[in-house]
């Protein structure tokens, strides 16, 4: 900021009109000095001008405007303020650590790979023999996800802390068995396929996933205090996930707003493919529970869902489960 001293002198002199005249000051302090000259002629008529005087003053010196009527000179002097701004700034500065200690121990944004598999009710792997005709090629039967955004509230510190977030998710079912899947309103069912010889089986459902978790971290990452901000002891640092040990447990929930059925088979040596729209008495909503442990970056996740694959009475009671792991590195 800048604040201004008028110094105004008396001069004893008579006379009328205003007449402009640079005024130096004779001092050790030396300063930038520009003229108002005040006046009237023939050609212009009254007028005011500002005029520069270029010194060897400093950034650091006072600036001066003098100006001069018949009896008195103004002169106007202007310095720079010093105002103590840390205070406002270590207040931003802190804000800002805050936002990236969070970012840096949250563990959702990033990129799942796993696989899938089901359940049957009594917690078993073993398909009921209703159920057969939905086993799977256990490799083959991929998961994968991309969760692009979260949010966390803190419990005071980064140790501990409740987030959500969004993601997409696909889910793929590669069927063992050489049939092909069919439904009607009441159920769905499958259709042995005696030739040709299925290359790949496979059901497929597209969805958007959305977390609520709470999450826990071992590394101690302690945000600076004002004072140390200001006195300049602090040393701007990334908040690293390095040796940093974290888990996590909560709920998952997903819509699934696409579901394909394909079916490939080589025929008169060439390899068809099939596709198809359609429910398939898939429920189109999953609730999950999530548990994910990690070092650093990298989480090992499981889910297990708290809903059934089909809608009620619609097809074999099957729950799904996924795990795999997380590769975190999108904040």
């Amino acid at each position: 900021m800048r604040t201004t001293i008028i110094h105004t002198t008396l001069l004893l002199a008579a006379g009328f009109g205003l007449a402009g005249l640079a005024q130096a000051q004779d001092d050790s302090t030396a300063t930038r000095r520009n003229t108002i000259e005040l006046g009237v002629d023939s050609k212009r008529g009254p007028y005011a001008q500002v005029k520069g005087k270029d010194d060897s003053a400093r950034e650091d010196k006072p600036d001066t405007i003098t100006f001069q009527t018949k009896r008195k000179i103004i002169t106007i002097l202007t310095e720079n303020k010093a105002m103590d701004t840390t205070g406002v700034a270590a207040a931003e500065r802190l804000r800002d650590l805050r936002r990236e200690r969070r970012n840096a121990f949250t563990y959702w944004t990033g990129v799942e790979i796993g696989l899938n598999n089901f359940m049957s009710p009594d917690g078993g792997f073993d398909l009921p023999e209703k159920a057969r005709f939905m086993q799977l090629e256990d490799a083959n039967s991929r998961f994968f996800a991309l969760n692009v955004a979260e949010y966390k509230v803190e419990f005071g510190s980064h140790h501990a802390g409740l987030f959500t977030g969004l993601g997409l998710e696909f889910v793929n079912y590669r069927l063992s068995n050489n049939v092909r899947l069919a439904y009607d309103s009441d159920s769905v069912f499958a259709q042995t396929v005696v030739e040709p010889d299925l290359r790949k089986n496979k059901l497929r459902q597209i969805g958007l996933r959305v977390p609520l978790m709470f999450e826990f971290n071992t590394k101690r990452s302690p945000l600076p205090t004002e004072d140390e901000l200001r006195g300049g002891a602090w040393k701007d640092k990334d908040f690293s996930r390095k040796n940093n040990f974290h888990f996590a447990f909560g709920v998952v929930g997903s819509w699934y707003f696409d579901t394909m059925y394909k079916v490939k088979y080589r025929q008169d040596g060439d390899m068809e493919k099939e596709r198809s729209k359609g429910t398939f008495n898939l429920l189109n909503y999953r609730l999950a529970a999530r548990a994910q442990v990690g070092w650093g970056g990298l989480n090992l996740f499981a889910e297990y869902a708290l809903t059934p694959l089909f809608e009620e009475n619609k097809g074999p009671e099957l729950i799904p489960v996924n795990a795999g792991i997380a590769l975190v590195g999108f904040n």
